[in-house]
C-alpha cells in the first residue's frame, strides 16, 4: 500500500504554491491509496482540492495554524502488520524532541509516527519505533528557533560556544580551568581559537543573542532554510520502505530508507 505524507503548506501566508514538479508527480491517478495530511494548509482551498483529488481516501489532522476546530488532532491506522500514528507536532513539548515523540508513540501505541511542525524533513529510528517529518511541501519558512543540532552546522565563534555551555550546561571548576589554561596558550601563539559546535540533545534550542550575530558565518544560515518535501510511505507486511522526495534549486531528488518491525 502507497501512502503520501505531506504538510506544512501554509499558502499563502509564507508560501505561493507547491512546486511545479511535486504536483506533476503528484497528479491524481490509482497509485496512491491513502493521502496523509499533517496540517497547516492555512487558508487555501484549492491547495485542500489538490490534495483530495490525489486519493479518494484523504486524511487530516489539525495544524497549527489550521482555523478548522473539528479536525482531529491526531490520527492512528492499521496497515497489514504496522500501525501508524499522525499528528502535526505543534503540541508536542519539546518541539519535535525524538523522547517527547517516543512518549507520544507509545501513548498512541503505534509502530511508526508520522509528524510535521519542524519543516525539516527526516526520519530516524528510536527503541524500536519509526519517526518520519516529511517536512514542508512549499519550503515555507519557519518561526521557530534552530536546534542545537541545526546550529551545529554553523561557523560559531568557540567563545559563544563555551559561553553557551557554561550557561546551560554549568561547567565544573576544572573545565573553567582547562579553559583558560586553553586561552592563555591561544594568546601566546596568536592562533584565532578554532570554531566549536554545541553539544546536547537536538531538542534543545538555542538562539543566538544579538551581540552573538558578528560570531555566525551569515552564509552559513542558508543550509537551515527549509527546502520543498515530502514522502511516500510503501506498506508491506511489516515493513515500512520509506521515499523522500526534495526539491532543491529546481531539481528532485529522491533518497529510500526502510523500516521493519521486529516480531
Amino acid at each position: 500500500m502507497l501512502l503520501l505524507a505531506i504538510g506544512d503548506f501554509h499558502i499563502p501566508d509564507r508560501a505561493s504554491s507547491i512546486p511545479a514538479k511535486f504536483t506533476k508527480l503528484l497528479a491524481p491517478g490509482d497509485k496512491i491509496q491513502q493521502v496523509l495530511c499533517l496540517g497547516n494548509v492555512c487558508e487555501s482551498p484549492s491547495t485542500l482540492e489538490f490534495l483530495k483529488g490525489i486519493s479518494p481516501d484523504f486524511q487530516m489532522v489539525k495544524g497549527e495554524f489550521d482555523r478548522d476546530l473539528s479536525l482531529p488532532t491526531s490520527l492512528v491506522f492499521n496497515y497489514d502488520k504496522l500501525k501508524i500514528g499522525l499528528i502535526n507536532g505543534f503540541n508536542v513539548i519539546p518541539n519535535a524532541d525524538p523522547l517527547s515523540l517516543l512518549t507520544q508513540a507509545r501513548l498512541m501505541n503505534v509502530d511508526v509516527l508520522v509528524s510535521g511542525g519542524t519543516h525539516k524533513i527526516e526520519a530516524y529510528t528510536l527503541d524500536g519505533k519509526f519517526f518520519i517529518n516529511p517536512g514542508s511541501a512549499t519550503g515555507a519558512f519557519t518561526t521557530k528557533a534552530p536546534s542545537k543540532a541545526d546550529l551545529e552546522a554553523l561557523n560559531v565563534d568557540k567563545n559563544l560556544a563555551e559561553d553557551k555551555e557554561e550557561d546551560n550546561d554549568g561547567k565544573e571548576d576544572k573545565d573553567n580551568k582547562e579553559r583558560e589554561h586553553q586561552k592563555q596558550a591561544n594568546e601566546k601563539t596568536s592562533e584565532k581559537p578554532s570554531p566549536q559546535t554545541f553539544k546536547g540533545e537536538t531538542s534543545n534550542q538555542v538562539t543566538p543573542d544579538e551581540d552573538d550575530l558578528d560570531n555566525i558565518n551569515t552564509d552559513s544560515l542558508e543550509q537551515l532554510d527549509p527546502i520543498p518535501s515530502f514522502c511516500l510511505l510503501d506498506i508491506q507486511g511489516n515493513v515500512c520502505t520509506l521515499y523522500l522526495y526534495t526539491c532543491i534549486d529546481g531539481d528532485v531528488k529522491v533518497d529510500k530508507v526502510s523500516y521493519r518491525k521486529e516480531d
